[in-house]
């Protein structure tokens, strides 16, 4: 399955759209500072390249695996010099959030040594491309 360029920057919209929508400012810490930190920093507009050229590796990445499968070992060189290391995570988190990325339960150790997480325990996700359906009227709704 291909996805084409231009529905990974549509996912990217929506993405971005639905951190917009869901973490207003102003919002009481609920217990999930960590998911509303993620939500500003990639509904950011500054940060809208990153975050597609993240979301762009991620995808490609996890359709080339017979299993829909990725971690962050095998995409982590093809990311672009100029993608900020706290926008990775972010990413990440806004894509398990909104059910694109979804853990395997299980892990396999970081290859890491420029963050310093070499050995340590990193998950295994699976791209949900049926998500995608669920995402596509909020795509259309932001783009008129």
């Amino acid at each position: 399955m291909t996805v084409p360029f231009g529905d990974l920057v549509a996912l990217a919209g929506a993405m971005v759209a639905q951190a917009r929508a869901t973490s207003p400012a102003g919002v009481p810490d609920d217990g999930e500072t960590a998911a509303t930190v993620a939500a500003l920093l990639t509904a950011e507009p500054r940060n809208e390249a990153q975050v597609l050229a993240i979301v762009t590796v991620i995808v490609r990445d996890s359709l080339a695996d017979p299993f829909r499968e990725t971690t962050a070992n095998r995409w982590r060189s093809l990311l672009p010099s100029w993608v900020q290391p706290q926008l990775i995570g972010s990413t990440v988190n806004r894509l398990r959030a909104a059910g694109l990325l979804v853990h395997t339960g299980r892990y396999v150790r970081s290859t890491d040594s420029t963050g310093r997480n070499v050995g340590k325990l990193q998950a295994v996700y699976a791209f949900d491309a049926e998500a995608l359906r669920d995402h596509e009227p909020q795509a259309q709704a932001t783009a008129s």
